[in-house]
């Protein structure tokens, strides 16, 4: 009996993995047929095929040479809110928060529309994929006893735990529905700005290993991400979610604690680390050199 349990096991992990894969791929057919396109080089696949729960990444089938086109997604493609998006180009400080608050906050009313559409949504290849993402991966959904944990060890004013009941329950945007809480997540996790951008947002973030560079998304024709150096077969294709071209000065108050908060993984080495000290904004990377960590 008990072998007989961990073979239906092990079909029910392959079939979730093999239900995964068919969504994936009509995501990629969806954007191949609209005027997009990805490069017939690159595959996206879980790191370990035979875990369902194993993220998800994207990789170099053959190598790729420096400069040539990984993929393009046309504007057309977004998700966004960008005709009622407030500009926050003349904005800093606290207006440029609120304002990006209220961004994301249209941005997730609009995922909820669509999602609730589902197969009618004209985002339905993409809407399929994010069905697939489970709830409760940012630090602010873990348990209680994490989340009291987290606010010990975490630096002083961090938003890390309490972000979603501070600046978005608080002020009328979502309730306490764990649906709503769930799109403003995904929001957080997969959005450009005020977009988000499928196939794009698959690709993982390694600030020690990119091998990509890019358009604006705010191109006419939509982002267009190429490879860097000569990717090898094999290789994984990484971007950075803060060293990036439409980052702009994110770089100054971002950094491991923030992609904790926003994503809901602490990034690869290098470790940059961003503290108030008395009014004045410091930060120092940690880095791994030949299996020793050194401070800069």
């Amino acid at each position: 009996m008990k072998m007989k349990a961990i073979k239906s096991l092990s079909c029910l992990l392959l079939a979730k993995v093999a239900q995964a894969d068919e969504v994936v791929q009509n995501m990629i057919d969806w954007v191949n047929s609209n005027g997009g396109s990805l490069n017939e080089k690159v595959e996206i696949r879980r790191l370990d095929a035979s875990d369902s729960s194993s993220p998800m990444g994207v990789f170099a089938k053959e190598r790729l040479e420096e400069e040539e086109i990984i993929m393009h997604i046309p504007t057309s493609l977004y998700l966004n809110v960008w005709d009622e998006a407030i500009n926050m180009d003349e904005l800093e400080g606290v207006d440029a928060f609120e304002a990006n608050n209220s961004n994301l906050c249209n941005l997730t009313h609009k995922l909820a529309r669509e999602m609730k559409l589902g197969e009618k949504s004209q985002f339905a290849p993409y809407i399929a994929y994010l069905r697939t993402q489970r709830e409760g991966q940012l630090p602010a959904l873990w348990t209680k006893e994490a989340r009291d944990l987290l606010r010990k060890i975490s630096q002083p004013k961090s938003q890390i735990v309490d972000w979603i009941e501070d600046n978005f329950q608080s002020k009328g945007c979502i309730s306490e529905d764990p649906f709503e809480v769930h799109m403003l997540a995904l929001v957080l996790q997969r959005s450009f700005d005020s977009a988000m951008i499928p196939l794009w947002d698959m690709v993982n973030h390694d600030n020690g290993r990119i091998n990509t560079k890019n358009t604006s998304i705010y191109s006419k024709k939509g982002i267009e991400v190429m490879a860097s150096r000569v990717i090898d077969e094999g290789e994984e294709i990484f971007a950075s979610y803060d060293l990036c071209l439409d980052c702009f000065d994110v770089e100054e108050y971002w950094g491991t604690q923030e992609v904790l908060k926003d994503f809901g993984f602490v990034e690869p080495y290098p470790h940059r680390w961003i503290e108030d000290n008395n009014g004045k904004t410091i930060w120092y990377l940690i880095m791994q050199v030949d299996g020793e960590l050194k401070v800069a």
